[in-house]
């Protein structure tokens, strides 16, 4: 194809990103300068700019996979606390997971328009400095309510407020690798809780002393650690403060946002250039076709449409066991008589298979496309609800599940962005997957509310039969969800 022959609708639909700034409107006049062809020197050039970006989204990453680190220090924090107020209860504490949940997915989607007023770099610089700042500011924290606030709020918003931020620059200069550039930064959102994990264990707890200090809560007898680990929690803190401001440092020095750069039309244009093997490239979300097609004009027409509301009660109803299992695996651990070393190594190998999954099952979801991806992780989300409460104080056979669970949650995490470009289009998908991100905090604060209000009532056996029904009817509606829906245009009735 000719550069003259490229449809305006092509050329147009990855700029959406730019449309604040002065070279969206050379792009509604089609500025010769998108058609730009590169040499290959300027190629390799710009091949090692996006490698050093990738690296500095994956430190970035690292920080912001303190999300799943809760899960593993809540006991050594629940302890501290513990000791300081007694009124605190385990129930207490497994509040800051959903809140801190619905405090990053609901400020998703504003992200990317704060960075292009303020700038990339500025905005991964502070957001990672308040991080910082907030693990600093807890190690003096002694109040309950106050510690929530931070914690979800300080952490939440501006990990929310970046999450997208490097994996966009590495679009820029991968256009045609999304499922590659994004799998891979946010593996280190895992591997970040992987290698914490430890550290905090090692800080706290270097001697795997067990729960022996005891409590009763609702009923019933609950364990917390001694004095001899809780009262490492200020140092483990400001150690976490230090390390994240030294990886916000990396990654702002090595993200970058190369805004003039246009790759996706030499690969469309240019000659010799061809899209990697193996992939359906209609199923995936990197598909850019150059021929005219029906899309979503408006967010309040595809909030009307069925597959919007398919979507919704989708996400609700399958994340929510890889979200309960996300911050009380060693809270249930515990019940089993697993040690709290053991519990550490479970923690991050999860982390690593929730994060590090997401590689994998972008590059599946390419291939086979989304309602079949679904439907497998569905299917196996069911089988691990109804067995996971009959494991018996098995070791090797929570360590299995919990690492299927979260092998799986990656999966879902990868497949709602795909999905919602496919079906809503490349201008409404993303604000539509911003809005599934806030349902996947409600999915996780309903996750908190079985645990709260259901496990002291029937155990934690009956709370995973609950989240089994949860699971059946994501797979009922995967069944009969369509990713193909036709779109009328606003002058057609």
């Amino acid at each position: 194809m000719k550069p003259q022959q490229l449809p305006q609708q092509a050329a147009q639909s990855d700029h959406e990103f730019d449309k604040h700034h002065h070279e969206s409107q050379g792009d509604e006049h089609g500025d010769e300068h998108h058609l730009k062809e590169y040499t290959t020197k300027e190629l390799r050039s710009i091949k090692i700019q996006g490698v050093i970006c990738l690296i500095g989204g994956i430190a970035l990453h690292f920080v912001l996979g303190t999300f799943y680190l809760w899960g593993g220090i809540s006991p050594y924090v629940g302890a501290y606390m513990k000791y300081r107020d007694p009124n605190v209860t385990q129930s207490t504490l497994q509040i800051i997971f959903p809140i801190l949940g619905l405090g990053l997915f609901s400020v998703l989607s504003f992200g990317v328009k704060l960075a292009q007023r303020i700038g990339f770099k500025t905005m991964i610089g502070l957001a990672g400095t308040i991080i910082s700042l907030a693990f600093l500011i807890l190690s003096f924290i002694n109040n309950i309510y106050a510690f929530i606030l931070i914690y979800c709020f300080m952490i939440g918003i501006p990990s929310g407020l970046v999450y997208m931020l490097p994996i966009i620059c590495g679009w820029k200069f991968f256009p045609f690798n999304r499922g590659m550039v994004s799998g891979l930064i946010i593996a280190g959102y895992g591997f970040g809780a992987f290698i914490f994990n430890f550290v905090c264990k090692a800080i706290c707890n270097p001697n795997n002393e067990e729960p022996s200090v005891t409590y009763e809560e609702d009923g019933k007898v609950k364990k917390y650690f001694s004095q001899n680990v809780h009262k490492n929690v200020p140092l483990m803190f400001q150690m976490l403060a230090l390390s994240y401001f030294l990886l916000t440092i990396i990654a702002t020095l090595l993200i970058k946002y190369p805004r003039d750069l246009h790759l996706e039309y030499q690969s469309v244009l240019g000659d010799g250039v061809k899209k990697p093997s193996g992939i359906n490239h209609e199923k995936s979300v990197d598909y850019h076709p150059t021929v005219h097609h029906a899309e979503c004009e408006t967010v309040g027409q595809g909030m009307k449409s069925k597959p919007f509301w398919f979507l919704i009660i989708m996400v609700l109803c399958s994340v929510i066991l890889g979200l309960l299992m996300a911050n009380c695996y060693k809270v249930f651990g515990q019940t089993l008589g697993i040690n709290d070393s053991n519990l550490t190594v479970l923690g991050s190998v999860q982390a690593v298979c929730n994060g590090g999954s997401r590689f994998i099952w972008a590059v599946l979801l390419d291939k086979y496309g989304f309602k079949k991806i679904y439907l497998i992780i569905s299917v196996i989300n069911l089988i691990c609800s109804a067995t996971i409460g009959y494991i018996d104080n098995s070791y090797v056979g929570y360590f299995i599940l919990l690492c299927v669970i979260m092998f799986c949650e990656g999966g879902l995490l990868s497949c709602f962005p795909a999905v919602s470009a496919k079906v809503f289009g490349h201008k409404v998908g993303p604000v539509i997957y911003g809005g599934l991100f806030f349902v996947i905090g409600l999915s996780n604060m309903l996750g908190y509310l079985l645990y709260k209000f259901g496990e002291p009532k029937i155990g934690y056996n009956g709370v995973f039969w609950i989240v089994f029904g949860f699971c059946s009817v994501a797979f009922i509606l995967g069944v009969f969800f369509k990713e193909e829906y036709e779109w009328k245009k606003k002058d057609q009735k």
